[in-house]
């Protein structure tokens, strides 16, 4: 009785289940039965007009049946084709229905009808909607929405299974793109997975890198899937030449385009009607030839162009490769790391500064058109892990940079830590991918959501000028769209420069670049000085670091290394008072700083953080390869007072009681 209860119940169940199932959308149903008898109906009505009870002739059932022929061919063929991305059961169903209709069609169009013929035909169109209609009874909702847009690729691929829907696929700009809602209880995001993308890439036959899932930020449950069809950044455009000269750096610098090829803005200052925050430090990461420098180059040229930018370009390592023209174009060019580690220095006092100024006449943040804001200064620092000893100096200007009108672009060819503090790329407003190593090379600086989303710029240099970019005042949509810079034309885009300067009045050459706050002076050498001694510059501590076969440096074959005919910026400081000083004397200073900075609860030391004695004892009295020996002193003898970390150039600072004999020993 039990038994027969549970039989009965499953059959009360299938049934209120198949009628839910049919009241709920009951035209895939109907319709296959009633095109059926349509169908007979209109067989018989072309058999009275055109067919076997009409009396053609001979040419007029030739020319007629092609024409039905012709027609039902279209018909199979159509059929075929559509159902191409649908479940195998319910294509064979379609195919067998359409066949039938269209053979019904022909043979009793011209053939005089019998009992048997018309139950034969019937019985096959009665059939075929009993197939369309278990097919999609079976399928759990009857309108064979889930997964429709991949087909037997949903059997394959799991996370496929949960696509609740997708809309009618649209083409968008040499895009395919569909918008998607998974079943209750998904979430849009496993679509993002390595695996689905590959497996849907590889269904089209697309690239990997053609097939993006952006998720809707208001809801987990529907995304939008845009499959592109052809790397259409193979060629790249052509450099349409200066975006707005003598316009304002608050105007987007033009220096690469979408895939779309829509332009991509890089915005530099803030705009508080667009609710859009200043770029602050942006990180440019690619590896050696993956056009990097061109990219920095053509920014630079871009920010010099606008009337209220200054442009400083730092490059320690190969910035004497660099074109003569473009370096005389920029205000400050410094082409020695030392140097270029003073002028970052420099620039946290002029933050100060900067802020007091702007906030001086009721401007929380540098604004456009201000007559009495400083211009916007834009520092450009190529290979920028020769400054991870200045990690300090990073930080802070990371973090305090953005509404005093300074951007800092630091490049560099690998974002792991040890070339680019946490502490910076954190704070970062901005950020320009281009090609390296592999995905987790590229998420070390691209959000997670970028390269969940599809972004993936393990190419290498073998698509130079290639980049993903996650900058503000664009769309996040946008972040995981591939993009490429202009065709190289280095030569084009610095006569243009040029050319713009010349017109202003501001032709380079004639002009010397100075370093902010350092007066211009030539100290005296002197034979005392234990810090001049010339195997100073072979000590191990000052040699410099050997060149790390994974970022080795960028060839620029186009001209060879050459000096500038321009005097070298003035960075050599005399002391203030003119005092001469003694070497035991200068290691007095740099002890008593080191027991001040543990007193100021300080635990580690750089040779950047003893730059304030510069300004008594001189450059020539500190230079820094004789700081780097005297901090090398302290750690040695019995009783050390720094102990060197595993970090290159960071001193730990040991407990002063424990070493209170080392300035002796030093002396």
């Amino acid at each position: 009785m039990a038994r027969q209860s549970a039989g009965t119940l499953r059959a009360g169940d299938l049934r209120r289940g198949a009628t839910h199932e049919v009241k709920g959308n009951p035209a895939p149903y109907v319709i296959p039965p009633v095109a059926a008898v349509g169908n007979l109906i209109l067989a018989g009505i072309l058999s009275r007009l055109w067919g076997a009870y009409a009396d053609p002739s001979v040419w007029q059932v030739a020319w007629r049946a092609a024409l039905v022929l012709a027609c039902s061919t279209a018909i199979v063929w159509c059929t075929y084709a559509v159902g191409r991305p649908r479940q195998l059961p319910l294509r064979a169903a379609s195919l067998l229905m359409s066949i039938a209709a269209c053979g019904g069609l022909f043979v009793l169009t011209f053939t005089r009808w019998s009992f048997d013929l018309i139950m034969t035909y019937l019985l096959i169109m009665f059939t075929a909607s009993i197939m369309l209609a278990v097919t999609k009874l079976l399928h759990g909702r009857g309108d064979d929405a889930r997964a429709n847009l991949f087909g037997d690729l949903g059997e394959r691929v799991k996370e496929l299974q949960d696509i609740g829907k997708t809309s009618k696929p649209k083409e968008i700009e040499g895009r395919l793109v569909t918008r998607a809602e998974m079943v209750p209880g998904a979430d849009f995001n496993t679509l993002a997975k390595p695996d689905v993308r590959t497996g849907i890439a590889s269904a089209l036959d697309v690239p990997v890198g053609g097939v993006r899932m952006i998720r809707d930020r208001n809801t987990p449950r529907t995304g939008r899937i845009e499959i592109s069809p052809v790397d259409m950044l193979e060629h790249p455009p052509a450099w349409p030449g200066l975006s707005a000269p003598g316009g304002s750096i608050a105007e987007p610098l033009i220096v690469a385009v979408y895939q779309t090829g829509a332009p991509i803005p890089v915005y530099l200052p803030g705009d508080p009607s667009q609710g859009r925050n200043a770029m602050g430090v942006m990180i440019l990461l690619g590896q050696s030839g993956s056009g990097k420098t061109e990219l920095q180059l053509t920014l630079a040229a871009e920010a010099r162009s606008r009337h209220d930018a200054e442009v400083v370009y730092i490059d320690g390592r190969k910035g004497l490769q660099l074109p003569k023209e473009f370096r005389d174009a920029m205000h400050v060019m410094i082409t020695n790391a030392d140097d270029g580690e003073r002028y970052l220095d420099g620039l946290i006092p002029e933050v100060a500064r900067r802020a007091a100024q702007i906030g001086g006449h009721g401007h929380d943040q540098w604004t456009a058109d201000c007559a009495k804001c400083p211009k916007f200064k834009f520092v450009i620092v190529d290979e920028a892990s020769k400054f991870v000893e200045a990690e300090d100096t990073l930080v802070e200007l990371a973090e305090s940079v953005r509404s005093v009108g300074l951007g800092l672009l630091l490049g560099i060819q690998r974002g792991t830590g040890d070339r680019m503090p946490t502490s910076v790329r954190t704070s970062v407003g901005g950020v320009i991918c281009m090609g390296v190593k592999d995905v987790a090379e590229g998420a070390r600086v691209l959000s997670e959501e970028t390269i969940e989303a599809g972004a993936d710029p393990s190419w290498k240099n073998r698509k130079p000028g290639a980049l993903y970019a996650e900058l503000p005042g664009t769309d996040p949509d946008d972040w995981s769209l591939p993009g490429r810079t202009f065709k190289p034309d280095r030569d084009g885009v610095i006569a243009e420069l040029v050319a713009h300067l010349a017109g202003v009045g501001e032709a380079p050459g004639g002009a010397t670049a100075t370093a902010p706050q350092r007066p211009a002076a030539v100290a005296p050498v002197r034979d005392d000085d234990e810090g001049d001694d010339p195997e100073a510059d072979k000590d191990a501590e000052c040699a410099p670091p050997p060149v790390d076969p994974d970022c080795p440096p960028d060839e620029d074959p186009r001209e060879p290394i050459t000096v500038p005919n321009r005097r070298r910026i003035p960075l050599d400081l005399e002391p203030v008072d003119g005092r001469k000083f003694t070497p035991a004397e200068i290691r007095g200073m740099v002890r008593d700083g080191i027991l001040t900075a543990w007193g100021n609860g300080v635990r580690s030391v750089r040779p950047s953080n003893f730059a304030p004695l510069l300004d008594i004892v001189g450059e020539e009295g500190l230079k820094p390869p004789t700081l780097t020996k005297i901090l090398g002193e302290f750690c040695q003898g019995p009783n050390p007072l720094l102990h060197r970390s595993n970090d290159r150039g960071v001193y730990q600072i040991v407990p002063p009681d424990d070493g209170d004999g080392v300035l002796a020993d030093a002396a």
